[in-house]
């Protein structure tokens, strides 16, 4: 069932967040990273691309198994009719 998008809805999610003055009042600087950190973050970085990559490569193969089954079910059936 779908909802009704109302004005309120509406003017609800144009209300402006607070200003960044307020929220980062005390935060407190980070430091810079060192080149040890930076290659670790950097590396880390590309494992999570390629493992984005892979489970990419593997849902997109699961799609076409799925569709083979299907194509071979339909098939099947015919030939037994």
């Amino acid at each position: 069932m779908m909802s009704k998008f109302t004005q309120r809805d509406l003017t609800s999610s144009l209300d402006l967040p607070p200003p960044a003055s307020h929220a980062g009042a005390n935060v407190t600087p980070v430091s810079p990273l060192s080149d040890g950190e930076w290659q670790k973050r950097e590396a880390l970085k590309v494992k999570m691309i390629a493992q984005r990559v892979k489970l990419k490569l593997m849902r997109d193969r699961t799609d076409e198994l799925k569709q083979a089954l299907e194509r071979f079910s339909t098939q099947r059936n015919t030939m037994s009719a």
